[in-house]
């Protein structure tokens, strides 16, 4: 879910502005505060540790073909959910390029032909890297100041990198693992450059991410690392294990992805099911959006039980957090190549309600109602809250009849608290079947 126009950028420098380069021996926290029967059936796939890095389309054969129960499924969905949101997927980091890989198997998996598609965007108000320990990837946020970059490097521990924690050591050729406190973000780079050091992370001593700003150029990446993720940060860098920072430049274009599922051959798409896959930083995104991506993917899974279908295409998008690009990237391909869809149904926020939401004032939004509701689903006609959107705004510019299905419960969103444990797989069903029987009822009438 897209907090837009306002209140994503507000986001944004809450994470900054809260966190800025600050003289306090006790900072506040950092961020804003989170809102205090059936088989068990696993997915295809399941995410890989490195993703393949190349910003270029790459098209996946079908690799097998779909299996299993007949319509949407609650524990497939529920499966793919908790794969996904192992860890936050904000655009252009390697976490998003691990579940772009994730989603082109499991939908190669079900016999689609499985397009990723790059695209670039500007103003990127999340510049989030990545910081390895024993192999195992933490999100870290780069200060404003650090140049991108990846160095790996034996780590040591240097406190609040003051003269104390410092205390004489050469740091050439290492990673300094400093805690956030007394000193300046500048303060603790200029401390640790001078001794030598290749790399700087500085762990939050409050809970959550924050982000910094060095208030001057550095010469090596500068990342910050939430105080739940630092533990172990801080613990390597004690036993003098080697780390990896993977920090992405904090000016220029962001490269991401959409992924795009087809019948093999037939790229036309009458009919696009999407949703977005990627998250704020901090957040899971067991909601926001694994939830409705879970839902796409079960969809697929089903309506290729046959063979995938011609003209009915799956799209999950990247970058709707960062002001709907995925979406909008997709639209002007589409538009320019005079391939656009007839409807597009959209998926975002479906797992914790206690009800289908359906948004767009069209006649198939209407429809989804009334079938719905024929079928024993609760179901009501619903808006956005101010100050939001999602990807199905994209296809209504662009003259596309949308609908929008949701849960309508946003009380975990970009948050520490969107996580796969609270999702309800009931709520996630209904909406994956209220979807389903929409999609069926849309292809009747195309043939």
């Amino acid at each position: 879910m897209r907090l837009a126009p306002v209140a994503a950028p507000l986001l944004a420098a809450a994470l900054i502005v809260a966190c800025n380069d600050r003289v306090d021996p006790d900072p506040s926290p950092s961020g804003p505060t989170p809102p205090a029967a059936s088989p068990t059936i696993v997915p295809a796939a399941t995410p890989s540790t490195t993703p393949s890095a190349p910003a270029e389309p790459r098209t996946t054969a079908p690799s097998g073909r779909a299996t299993g129960p007949e319509g949407h499924h609650a524990n497939l969905a529920l499966a793919h959910v908790q794969a996904l949101a192992a860890a936050p997927r904000v655009a252009g980091t390697p976490a998003e390029l691990r579940a772009v890989e994730y989603l082109e198997r499991t939908l190669a998996a079900y016999g689609y032909q499985v397009e990723r598609i790059p695209f670039t965007f500007e103003n990127d108000p999340f510049r989030v890297g990545e910081v390895r320990v024993g192999g195992t990837p933490v999100e870290a946020l780069t200060m404003a100041g650090s140049p991108g970059g990846t160095v790996e490097a034996p780590a040591v521990h240097i406190g609040l990198a003051d003269d104390a924690g410092i205390a004489g050591r050469d740091l050439a050729g290492r990673i300094a693992v400093a805690e956030r406190g007394s000193l300046t973000f500048a303060a603790k780079y200029r401390n640790a450059a001078a001794a030598g050091a290749i790399g700087l992370i500085v762990v939050n001593n409050q809970p959550g991410p924050f982000s910094g700003n060095l208030t001057l150029e550095a010469a090596f990446p500068v990342v910050a690392i939430a105080r739940e993720d630092g533990q172990a940060i801080l613990a390597a860098a004690r036993a003098g294990a080697t780390l990896a920072i993977a920090a992405p430049p904090t000016v220029g274009p962001t490269t991401a992805y959409n992924v795009i599922a087809h019948a093999p051959g037939q790229p036309n798409c009458r009919i696009i099911v999407g949703g977005h896959f990627d998250t704020v930083p901090g957040a899971p995104g067991a909601n926001d959006n694994a939830s409705g991506t879970a839902n796409v993917l079960e969809l697929a899974r089903t309506f290729a039980l046959q063979g995938p279908v011609p003209g009915l295409c799956f799209a999950l998008f990247g970058a709707e957090e960062s002001g709907l690009h995925g979406s909008k990237a997709l639209v002007e391909r589409l538009r320019t190549a005079g391939t656009l869809p007839r409807y597009m149904v959209n998926l975002d926020v479906t797992g914790i309600g206690t009800r289908v939401e359906v948004i767009g004032d069209t006649p198939a939004a209407r429809r989804a109602i009334d079938l719905a509701t024929a079928n024993g689903i609760p179901s009501v006609a619903s808006t956005l809250p101010p100050n939001t959107g999602s990807d199905h705004m994209s296809f209504a510019e662009a003259g596309v009849e949308v609908v929008f299905f949701t849960s309508g419960d946003f009380s975990t969103i970009h948050s520490p608290q969107d996580t796969a444990a609270a999702i309800d797989p009931a709520t996630l069903d209904a909406i994956g079947d209220a979807a389903y029987l929409l999609v069926r009822d849309l292809l009747a009438q195309l043939d």
